[in-house]
């Protein structure tokens, strides 16, 4: 259907796309056409779509122009302007976030209608949708500010400005202005089952979460009985129309009726329709839903964020300062609580109902959005909470949420697209998500644990329907420990509970007519009384005016119990003009000391404070905490210029504090008779003491601490207010000096001095519309944070060492019921035998029976080497090595080296197999074997032990020992020098890897290294071959670079321990195990599973040479730290098969790990193996074997080429006349002429051309740049190379290209395989050479890859990546077999997907920039014909 189309009454409709909330629904828009060319025109008329080269990226950019939208107008692009984004690095604060001016949020509430209870309503954030943009615009009233000074017939106004993160494709025909969403009030937060698991995992109880589920319940049950609880109920639900109607005419049937069916709406929808799913949707009052914005002015810090939202009975814009709980849908990691800090700056005030983010961070830092599930600021909305019930104490740090790579292609199509469309998957979301669910139920810690951590990691990369790869070890989580409950159940059960109630008294609609219909004038009382969650203080006024004058009774009674300090000046004048009152009656609507807790209408009435004053209480510390005064003092000093601060001190004294004018902040100016002391003395019969003005001379500090009225100098202090010196954040102490009031003051009240203050508050007088907007009203009491909680802590349980008084010396024999008489006599004979070797093993580890009962930190006796004999004399090789694997397992390494020791007696010594075993197990007993059998004085190894052959596995054991035994290591390999002569050349590369892989110290590493090379080449004879000297040079010169890359990326130290400081910081393995390997002992013994975090960033790879660190340390005996060394050899996601260099110990299982990165060893594995295979094959591999080595006697005649053509070979690789040249000299020798011309104009190279005829196999690849091969090595037909009609060629760069037909070019040209890539694609363009699919770019890291060129790489064209996907592999084969010409770097050559192929033709781009083994990779691969191509 999506190729062709369907018929529907004769017409065909074909795919035409989707919006991006259709792909997650699976639908889409099928549209009229004949053909995809119509659709594709109608589409791509409409932006920039095709330079959108990655189809999943292209399609969500088009599924923009099907997206849905409230408001849709014409706005002129002219009125529009393009800005910058706030940047620092690499982060991006405001991304998708732009900005609008308040005359276009107008416009916007004018084409949308926007009324909100009946008033109109402008919002301060809108979610748009306009020429390509997407994201969300913000009000900035600095834009207004600049379009009124713009010169309107010159300059156009600029209504909104777009960042350059919002700008998705260019827009080109339709300037439609799309509105898809807008800030709203009340928009209250709900709890779901992600947040409610995140945040029972960060310390919130069960009974918290089971407390305000009841409590959320009892709300919706009162709804229908309660007229107070049925208005609040549907005002927090948006109900506001019906809420009205209840008001005035009370809960009447056909009212009571809806009010059910919203109750049973709200009830139900705690199950999933189609799923039947438990889904938790409680609605928290102390929370909101809101879209994130930026802080255009950056006066934020980071870790804060501005919250103003609409509050019920405080009118709009009521800040919020306080920790709050940020948190974006979905979620799956603890972090993504983020705990932050809102705090209010002035400019940001005409921000309501939205959170602002801070848009400044430390370097390195990311910012707080996307620290959050990943989100950003092109429409995402927050769950916001202030509840100090589900503020946690604890703070996990956040995830990073790295991008999915994008792949890209050479060209999409529609059929590209539909097969996006159509291939889209979602599952693995729900995967992830139902693992993630059981992993939380069956972890103690939660969603803490590893491997929720894990989970959420893939579920971040799946959320776009990417494919992933769980983990084995994430797909099997275990079951619940028993008597844990989940607090998801509990929820489920407790709401299962009221539904099944509330339901069975629905049924009873009896009970809707038995509700009492309650008198107008207590309903009013009620109203009045009680706090509303979603109801402004006017729109109460409003309400009860519509009450009273439905029902005819006076409103004026019941102002008292209007809280006036929250209506604005207009507000205030409707209820005056509409209720008829008088300023002098009625001053309190005007002057808020008349609601003052601490003065009474007699303090007013003597000191003339009972006018109708414009006065506004700011602050009172019984409604805020007294830890919020310093906070508010600031803001009535610095926003005010008329403040009163009264406090009071006991039942018999308070006192005001009136100022007037600006009062800096932190600073000591003078008052100038700008501030008052008012004394106030209601319950005393003396004459009240006067205002005390404060003359010239008098100071006055402000700050966060402290308050203090002084003369002149701090020594005369008038008034001095501050935190209390215990450090209680609740209590604020004061001093006054009375005696400055007056001398019967002092007498009555006594000596002030750090007294607790009962009550504080600050009135204002108001120089904006509304106090509501400066107030802090909604400060609760600090939450702390108690507990930072790191993503990879470091982990080191203590684990017990084997102890040898914990063996069991007479196990009980046991067998399993069901076996045959045959097979438990089989078993009975087995225990027997192990009972015998048991008591042997007794003998040697006791040889006095008491010491076995000898207290615990005693040391027991032991034998001796003449002692043990006796209790050895009849054991048979299969008891000795019972003992010995009971030795290694209990660490008593004396009694192992006695027992070896035995075992190697002259009379009777044991097999090859015995020794090699052990030396490997216990590479420190190599040093027993060569005490007992010494080598001899020209420096052989013994006769007896030559006759074994274990020159191999003794000096592998000698270089694996050599961290711990260090000089006497290089004493034993000279000891053997003569010996070392006789490895096999294989064998002694393989030798010299093992010491870069396994020596630790870099000094160290460079000794074992020399040691061996001068003890091998002094005993070789003499004179050596070229090809002898030629691969022991390079083999030195590979490993050594590869042992001082290992000390560069994890040095240690002379002990062969890591460093504490490391370049690239070790890695924390999740678990480590032994790993069964199918063959030998020492296969099963050497390696390794280690389980690293998918979530973990770290550059373990294949082939990487890793070093394992053990962070456990024992309980019951002091030992050294473990250090392992290891190489990769399979790596999967999560899970890393690790070959051991040196033994593991018996309890690897039980101790937790660091892995370091010593880098990788891919490319010197590759120079190493090569130069193996030019030693075996000689010419066979490559033809110009000789021109390399300079062996031209054992040069291989057989491909018929005879000597003079090999010589003219030479002379075309080594043009100049002048000097001569050894035949020793390597490919960059400066001898060397240059036969190409300039650079910039040379023409391609780095490719190699095959024939597709050749057999091949392997497995996968790295970066290189070559080409391919025929089936026949001898090459009898020759290649024809077409030289392209290019004019632009000079004559030294036809030159270059004319001599391919050398066995070995040196050309000078253009850098990188891409480049060269590029330019022969170019070429190919023009000349019709080959097709697309002849030409193959193979690399290991596509990443690395041009992105222009990823159409022709491997990967691309086999659909996948075949590290990944091992089902690719045969697919990749046979796509590298029909390619023409592959281009990939040298190292690549020699690895993965292209280890086995052969090749005819090898060029080698940036020829001087290699060392000569790396040049060997790709000429050892059946090359006749080899071009370097050198660069400046």
């Amino acid at each position: 259907m999506f190729k062709a189309g369907f018929f529907l009454n004769d017409v065909q409709y074909r795919f035409y796309h989707h919006s991006n909330s259709q792909l997650r629904e699976r639908s889409c828009f099928l549209r009229e056409a004949k053909t995809d060319e119509e659709l594709d025109q109608r589409i791509y008329s409409m932006g920039d779509f095709g330079r959108i080269m990655n189809a999943s990226k292209r399609a969500k950019r088009i599924g923009l122009l099907f997206s849905s939208a409230e408001v849709d107008f014409q706005l002129d692009p002219k009125f529009v302007a393009d800005i910058s984004d706030i940047e620092q690095g690499d982060e991006v604060f405001s991304d998708g976030c732009g900005l609008m001016s308040k005359q276009l949020a107008k416009m916007v509430a004018r084409k949308k209608g926007l009324v909100f209870r009946g008033t109109r309503y402008t919002p301060t954030v809108i979610q748009i949708r306009y020429l390509g943009y997407k994201g969300v615009l913000m009000i900035h009233p600095k834009m207004d500010v600049e379009n009124r000074a713009r010169d309107k017939e010159t300059e156009h106004l600029h209504l909104a400005e777009f960042r350059k993160s919002m700008k998705k494709f260019k827009a080109t025909s339709d300037n439609s202005f799309s509105v898809v969403g807008y800030s709203k009030p009340y928009s209250f937060g709900r709890l779901n089952n992600d947040i409610v698991v995140l945040l029972s995992s960060l310390g919130i109880t069960n009974e918290k979460f089971l407390e305000k589920q009841a409590a959320y319940f009892e709300w919706i049950k009162s709804a229908s009985i309660d007229v107070n609880a049925a208005i609040d109920f549907l005002t927090s639900t948006d109900k506001y129309p019906l809420a009205e109607k209840i008001f005035i005419d009370g809960l009447q049937p056909e009212h009571l009726r809806e009010i059910r069916r919203l109750q049973m709406d709200e009830v139900t929808r705690h199950h999933d329709k189609e799923t039947k799913k438990f889904k938790t949707r409680m609605l928290i009052h102390k929370s909101r839903r809101l879209y994130g914005v930026c802080d255009p002015h950056q006066v934020l810090k980071e870790g804060q964020v501005h919250i103003r939202v609409t509050m019920g009975r405080k009118g709009p814009s009521t800040p919020i300062h306080g920790d709050v709980v940020v948190v974006r849908n979905p979620c799956l990691h603890p972090g993504d609580c983020l705990k932050l800090r809102a705090v209010s700056h002035d400019a940001l005030n005409d921000l309501v109902d939205c959170i602002v983010f801070a848009t400044v961070a430390k370097p390195g830092h990311k910012a707080a959005p996307s620290m959050s599930s990943g989100g950003d600021l092109d429409g995402d909305e927050f769950f916001v909470c202030w509840d100090e019930d589900l503020v946690p104490t604890k703070a996990m740090e956040p995830y990073d949420y790295p991008p999915n790579r994008e792949k890209k292609t050479k060209a999409i199509t529609r059929l590209d697209l539909a097969t996006y469309f159509a291939s889209y998957n979602a599952s693995g979301v729900a995967r992830v998500s139902a693992l993630h669910n059981k992993w939380a139920i069956a972890s103690p810690e939660g969603a803490l644990c590893a491997e929720c951590q894990e989970l959420n990691a893939l579920h971040s990369q799946s959320v776009d329907g990417a494919v992933i790869k769980i983990p084995d070890l994430l797909k099997t989580p275990p079951e619940a420990p028993e008597g844990q409950r989940f607090i998801i159940d509990l929820l489920k059960e407790h709401e299962e509970t009221f539904e099944a109630e509330f339901l069975e008294h629905r049924s009873n609609v009896a009970a809707l007519n038995d509700i009492e219909v309650e008198e107008p004038k207590t309903v009013l009382e009620r109203l009045l009384k009680t706090k509303k969650n979603a109801l402004s203080e006017y729109e109460i006024f409003d309400l009860a005016l519509r009450l009273s004058r439905k029902y005819k009774f006076d409103l004026v009674p019941y102002l008292p119990e209007i809280d006036v300090s929250a209506l604005g000046a207009m507000e205030k004048h409707i209820m005056v003009s509409t209720l008829a009152l008088s300023r002098i009656d009625f001053p309190h609507i005007w002057n808020s000391l008349f609601q003052s807790d601490i003065l009474s209408s007699t303090d007013l009435n003597v000191h003339g404070l009972d006018s109708s004053f414009s006065l506004q209480k700011l602050y009172s510390s019984t409604v805020q905490s007294h830890a919020t005064f310093f906070e508010y003092l600031r803001r009535a000093t610095q926003s005010y210029t008329r403040k009163l601060l009264l406090i009071r001190i006991d039942d018999r004294f308070a006192i005001g504090i009136f100022m007037r004018g600006e009062i800096p902040w932190d600073e000591e100016p003078e008052v100038d008779d700008g501030v008052v002391v008012i004394p106030f003395l209601s319950q005393s019969s003396m004459t009240m003491p006067k205002n005390r003005p404060c003359p010239k001379g008098y100071r006055l500090h402000c700050s966060f601490s402290r308050m203090e009225l002084f003369y002149k100098k701090r020594g005369d202090t008038f008034i001095f207010i501050q935190r209390s010196p215990q450090g209680l954040q609740s209590e604020v102490v004061g001093s006054i000096a009375l005696e400055k009031i007056s001398s019967g003051v002092k007498t009555q009240i006594g000596r002030l001095n750090r007294q607790p203050l009962a009550k504080i508050e600050l009135h204002v007088v108001s120089n904006h519309d509304r106090v509501a907007h400066q107030m802090f009203d909604m400060w609760y009491d600090h939450v702390p944070t108690e507990e930072h909680l790191r993503r990879f802590p470091r982990k080191a349980t203590p684990y017990r060492l084997n102890d040898i008084r914990d063996v069991d010396w007479s196990p009980l024999f046991d067998h399993e019921d069901d076996l045959s008489e045959a097979e438990v006599q089989r078993q009975r004979e087995e225990w027997r035998v192990r009972l015998g070797r048991l008591e042997i093993v007794r003998q040697v580890m006791y040889p006095y029976a008491e010491d076995m009962i000898v207290a615990r930190g005693k040391t027991r006796r032991q034998h001796t080497e003449h002692s043990i004999r006796r209790i050895l004399v009849d054991a048979t090789i299969d008891d000795l090595d019972f003992i010995l694997e009971f030795c290694s397992l209990y660490h008593t390494d004396d009694e192992l080296v006695l027992v070896f020791h035995h075992a190697l007696r002259p009379e009777a010594l044991p097999g090859p197999e015995f020794i090699a075993k052990w030396i490997t197990r216990c590479p420190s007993l190599v040093f027993v074997l060569l005490r007992v059998y010494p080598p001899t004085d020209d420096l052989f190894l013994h006769p007896d032990v030559a006759e074994l052959g274990l020159i191999r596995e003794i000096t592998h054991a000698i270089v694996r020992s050599a961290n711990e035994t260090r000089i006497a290591a290089l004493v034993a390999l000279e000891k053997i020098a003569a010996s070392l002569a006789s490895l096999r050349l294989h064998d002694y590369i393989d030798l010299l890897m093992e010491v870069s892989l396994s020596v630790r110290w870099k000094d160290l590493v460079q000794e074992v290294l020399l040691v061996l090379n001068e003890s091998r080449l002094n005993h070789l004879p003499v004179p050596l071959s070229p090809i002898d000297v030629y691969a022991h040079k390079h083999a030195l010169n590979i490993v050594f670079d590869r042992a001082e890359e290992a000390a560069d990326e994890c040095p240690c130290t002379e002990d062969g321990r890591p460093r504490l400081k490391q370049s690239t910081p070790p890695t924390q393995i999740k678990s480590l195990v032994l790993a069964s390997a199918e063959g030998s002992w020492v296969e099963s013994m050497f390696a390794v599973k280690a389980h690293i975090r998918v979530d973990t960033k770290h550059g373990i790879r294949l082939h990487s040479h890793v070093r394992l660190k053990a962070t456990s340390k024992a309980e019951n005996r002091f030992v050294d730290t473990t250090v392992l060394d290891g190489l990769v050899v399979v790596a999967n996601k999560g899970e890393y098969r690790i070959k051991l260099m040196q033994p593991a110990p018996p309890e690897l299982e039980t101790m937790d790990w660091l892995i370091y990165s010593a880098g990788s060893i891919a490319t010197s594995q590759a120079m190493l193996d090569a130069l193996k295979t030019l030693v075996v094959e000689k010419s066979t591999c490559c033809r110009f074997y000789d021109i390399i080595t300079g062996d031209v006697a054992t040069s291989d005649d057989s491909d018929g080429e005879s000597y003079c053509d090999r010589q003219k070979g030479k002379e075309r690789a080594i043009p100049s006349p002048i000097e001569s040249v050894d035949e020793n000299v390597t490919l960059y020798d400066p001898r060397l002429q240059r036969v190409s011309g300039t650079p910039e104009d040379a023409g391609p190279s780095g490719h190699q051309l095959r024939d597709p005829e050749r057999d091949r196999d392997e497995n996968l690849g790295s970066d290189v740049g070559e080409s391919s091969s025929s089936n026949s090595v001898g090459g009898e037909e020759a290649l024809d190379i077409v030289v392209p009609s290019d004019d632009s060629l000079n004559e030294s760069q036809m030159q270059a290209i004319r001599s391919w037909d050398g066995r070995l070019s040196l050309i000078w040209g253009p850098p990188a395989v891409d480049n060269v890539l590029e330019r022969f694609i170019k070429v190919n363009g023009r000349e019709r050479l080959l097709s697309d699919d002849q030409i193959l770019r193979v690399a290991t890291d596509q990443l690395k890859v041009n992105e222009d060129l990823h159409a022709f790489t491997l990967n691309d064209r086999v659909g996948g990546d075949v590290n990944e996907n091992k089902r690719l592999l045969k697919k990749a084969e046979e796509r590298v077999k029909k390619a023409t010409i592959v281009f990939s770097t040298c190292a690549g050559a020699g690895l993965g997907i292209l280890r086995k192929f052969k090749f005819d033709l090898a060029i080698i781009d940036e020829a001087s920039q290699i060392t000569e083994p790396c040049a060997l990779i790709p000429f050892v691969k059946g090359v006749k014909r080899g071009i370097m191509v050198g660069d400046q």
